[in-house]
């Protein structure tokens, strides 16, 4: 009898880690309301050059382009067949890309048109940031790499390149990382690398510990990590939040 009850503990124990685990580096919320596009496609800038014979455009100065709740901001863009259904723009310098669901930023961006709508982003930078909008439970999600893929569609982010990762309390650092903005389901290096996957995870504080602490603030965690996976020791501070001032700029 006591044999069994040692083995059930043990079962249940490893069932109680097994699902921490999980839920670490998954975040399930309920089904998320899909962005609406549609509409024409609106650009303004300071400066604009337009080929009609050549179907091509070139803006330059505070560029502003939108369609939906869609907008991308730089300071230069040109298109070649800008009139067809199957368009291609890039975004150069000071870009910023947002939607309803996500904030991007980087010095070079691409973005994808398919029958007439936005399907699909990529954005380039040393690094190139990402930070989910209207998270659950007010989470920080951000991450950083040398390349950043948007899937306007599916809402599905691809980072590659040196990525930082995290879900405003636990970060992660690997090759690939894949986050559907919509589940708030993320895999890190799901096709196997020849790195490997490192990270912390911070366990949740006492109710007792926090007291005082806005509870609807997010927390925001500064990388822990270099480019090569050792820790940086002068950055282990307390977490920031996101309703607080931060001087020193964050991600």
């Amino acid at each position: 009898m006591e044999d069994s009850t040692r083995n059930l503990s043990g079962k249940r124990a490893t069932s109680a880690l097994g699902a921490a685990l999980l839920l670490t580096a998954t975040v399930v919320s309920g089904a998320a309301k899909l962005p609406e596009l549609g509409g024409d496609f609106t650009f303004s800038a300071d400066v604009v050059s337009t080929d009609f014979r050549n179907d091509t455009v070139d803006l330059s100065g505070n560029v502003r382009a939108a369609q939906g709740p869609m907008s991308i901001e730089s300071q230069t863009a040109k298109a070649r067949d800008f009139r067809a259904p199957n368009s291609r723009w890039t975004f150069e310098q000071a870009v910023r890309i947002r939607s309803a669901e996500a904030d991007l930023q980087s010095n070079l961006a691409t973005a994808a048109f398919n029958n007439g709508e936005l399907s699909d982003v990529r954005i380039e930078g040393t690094p190139a940031r990402f930070e989910q909008i209207g998270a659950t439970n007010n989470r920080q999600v951000r991450g950083r790499a040398g390349v950043i893929e948007y899937d306007i569609n599916t809402g599905i982010v691809k980072l590659t390149n040196q990525v930082w990762f995290s879900n405003g309390k636990d970060e992660f650092r690997g090759d690939v990382v894949i986050y559907n903005v919509r589940d708030e389901r993320v895999q890190i290096n799901p096709g196997g690398s020849s790195n490997r996957v490192r990270g912390i995870i911070r366990p949740n504080q006492d109710k007792s510990q926090t007291t005082g602490s806005n509870p609807g603030a997010a927390a925001i965690v500064e990388p822990t990590f270099n480019e090569n996976g050792d820790a940086l020791e002068q950055e282990r501070l307390e977490p920031k939040f996101a309703t607080q001032n931060n001087p020193g700029g964050g991600a």
